[in-house]
């Protein structure tokens, strides 16, 4: 089933999570279960970045590679919702809460963690707070021009899964960044370019909306 509203993934089409996400439907689990799964993956994510840190064998190799682990498991969760609401007819009217509000509850958890983690730079944790702030007003557009009429919006350049697969890569790098380079420059830069993204991201889905709305 087709719908205009959701964010078009490819992942979708695959074998393996239709097969998944027919597993699913088949079970007592609902949709809405689900999406409030994606905030206990991205809050564990959240612990294990806070615990980043070049002291220890835990703190420089597993802490950020589980913390990646964990943010892929809230983007599983973010693909399962969906597809076993949509395709697998267990939709419910309060179905689009449950889409929205774990998203900006688990965008925040993330960035909010990584500025903290990054807080020996005096302006690191406010620079959390602020590409959780975007993160926020990406979504918030969207949902805007959706409720104007316009459609939804997922451009980019800094959509969910930009941030995410940006987020993700660098969790990965960080390990080898604290064991062969002895710094620590790798989430900082990935801090900054997510907030710049972000903010472009809103910029362009606004224009796009304006445009749409307008007729140009």
């Amino acid at each position: 089933m087709e719908n205009n509203n959701r964010r078009p993934l490819k992942v979708r089409g695959s074998v393996w999570s239709q097969k998944f996400a027919s597993y699913l439907s088949k079970k007592d689990i609902t949709p809405n279960q689900i999406s409030i799964g994606s905030i206990v993956a991205s809050f564990i994510a959240s612990i294990f970045i806070l615990s980043i840190s070049n002291d220890n064998f835990f703190t420089i190799w597993i802490s950020p590679i589980l913390a990646a682990l964990f943010i892929q498991m809230r983007l599983l969760c973010n693909l399962f919702d969906g597809m076993v609401a949509l395709e697998g007819g267990k939709s419910t009217k309060s179905g689009e809460l449950f889409n929205d509000i774990p998203d900006r509850v688990s965008d925040s958890l993330l960035f909010i963690a990584l500025g903290y983690s990054i807080a020996n730079i005096s302006f690191g944790i406010e620079l959390g707070y602020l590409a959780a702030l975007f993160a926020a007003l990406t979504a918030y557009v969207r949902v805007l021009g959706a409720s104007m009429q316009a459609g939804s919006c997922f451009k980019g350049p800094m959509a969910k899964q930009h941030r995410m697969a940006i987020l993700t890569t660098a969790l990965i790098l960080t390990p080898f960044e604290f064991s062969y380079l002895n710094s620590d420059y790798i989430l900082t830069v990935t801090l900054f370019i997510i907030t710049i993204g972000s903010f472009l991201t809103i910029i362009n889905r606004t224009k796009t909306i304006y445009n749409t709305l307008e007729g140009k």
